[in-house]
């Protein structure tokens, strides 16, 4: 069986990983940009969640929503990514062994899921489509999901600080 654990203590040996992960900036800034760039993402997924669950913007067509938050969505998906896999990259022993730090991959996983099983059912369905009771009730499916799943992956982040208890 292969193991990981080799390319992990390697890469955690570069000497750019470890200027970063010793510098008193470095990683500091990293977590920080980390930080900043999910709660944007996060608050404007958290904002198409509430319309397709009906609790915001309701006054809005659901596509005139989808259609102003998906690029701001995609635009901040990609700096919260890229510094997740630089905080990886530069301390990846003490992330490998963190149960939060596991749940956190697996609940973004199946928020990924999610997202695209609601994309592919949005865009592949004619007319208006949230008048048909059955794509509404995806909709709110996934939404519904959306809202539990980026929460758990917020608390799972967050307890990645205190994963050495277990």
């Amino acid at each position: 069986m292969l193991s990981i654990v080799p390319t992990l203590e390697w890469l955690e040996g570069l000497a750019w990983t470890t200027a970063i992960r010793e510098s008193a900036w470095g990683y500091p800034i990293l977590e920080t940009a980390h930080v900043a760039s999910i709660v944007a993402f996060a608050g404007l997924v958290i904002m198409m969640d509430l319309r397709l669950v009906g609790l915001a913007f309701t006054h809005a067509p659901l596509m005139q929503v989808q259609r102003r938050l998906f690029p701001w969505q995609m635009a901040t998906l990609v700096p919260s990514a890229a510094t997740g896999v630089l905080l990886c990259a530069v301390d990846p022993m003490r992330y490998y062994g963190n149960v939060f730090f596991r749940v956190k991959l697996v609940l973004l996983a199946l928020a990924g899921i999610n997202a695209l099983a609601f994309h592919l059912m949005t865009y592949r369905t004619d007319g208006p489509w949230e008048a048909h009771p059955q794509v509404a009730a995806g909709a709110w499916r996934a939404g519904a999901v959306s809202l539990l799943l980026w929460s758990a992956i917020i608390v799972s982040g967050r307890l990645i600080a205190f994963g050495w208890f277990f």
